[in-house]
């Protein structure tokens, strides 16, 4: 059958990315269709979604940052490359950018989604040196460099998380006392980045973190990847009070690399 309906289902059938259809709405939409892609992003099969609320049983998490991608589509009919967390069927949040285009699907209007995971705090990508572009690292501060070389690899591990969890914590928590519009887009790709982490168990905070499961390897190069990121911004921030409030995050561990040095004084 030729129509539109039939047609849209052969796009998102064919569709190499994660994708689903929907009906338009708030608080209503529901699932019309989604490709195999979209169904192991989520955890699903495609029987639990089929006529279901994308709120109740899918993915869709309804937030301040949902409405206003609607309201995008309601006002624009499109939108590209939002960052978003969705859910998945094993209660995990998962990190993704949406594009998304309203359409009218046989007389009906909704809404196609394309989904791209992003990596929880990703590694570092592999890459040839044209395509390789690196985040500014940090070092940490060479007296407690010198601490960390004597203790157990247990108490490591735990002064690690802690440590990550104070900078990860504070760069999600800056925006709220210093909201100039640059840490205002790092707060909020920090937080798409740190969603996997966000703990349900202390208190239902969003601010609060689970790094438990890391090891101290990890934590470390999570948090001097997180500080490098920080002492980037402040590098670049024209507000120094705002600065000032970055600096204090990441100063009483780490040094900033030595490209950003001459700039900050450190």
């Amino acid at each position: 059958m030729f129509d539109t309906k039939s047609l849209c289902l052969n796009l998102i059938e064919r569709s190499d990315v994660a994708t689903a259809l929907s009906t338009s709405g708030q608080v209503d939409a529901r699932y019309l269709a989604a490709n195999g892609t979209y169904l192991t992003l989520i955890e699903r099969i495609w029987d639990e979604l089929d006529g279901q609320s994308l709120i109740g049983k899918g993915s869709a998490i309804d937030d301040a940052a949902r409405e206003r991608r609607l309201g995008l589509l309601d006002r624009q009919g499109f939108y590209d490359c939002e960052q978003a967390v969705i859910g998945t069927a094993s209660g995990r949040r998962v990190a993704v950018e949406i594009s998304a285009q309203r359409i009218w699907c046989s007389g009906l209007a909704c809404d196609l989604e394309f989904f791209r995971p992003l990596g929880p705090l990703a590694d570092p990508v592999e890459a040839s040196d044209h395509d390789a572009r690196p985040l500014p690292r940090a070092c940490f501060r060479p007296e407690l460099q010198a601490n960390l070389q004597m203790l157990s690899g247990f108490d490591r591990t735990i002064l690690m998380r802690r440590m990550l969890t104070a900078v990860a914590e504070g760069g999600l928590l800056v925006a709220k006392v210093a909201p100039n519009p640059s840490i205002i887009r790092f707060s909020e790709v920090l937080r798409n980045r740190l969603a996997p982490y966000l703990s349900a168990e202390r208190g239902g905070a969003e601010t609060k973190l689970d790094f438990s499961a890391l090891d101290a390897a990890t934590a470390e190069r999570h948090l001097l990847d997180m500080a490098g990121d920080i002492w980037s911004l402040i590098h670049f921030a024209k507000d120094s009070d705002a600065a000032r409030l970055l600096e204090r995050l990441v100063a009483p561990y780490t040094r900033p690399p030595s490209l950003l040095v001459g700039k900050t004084g450190s």
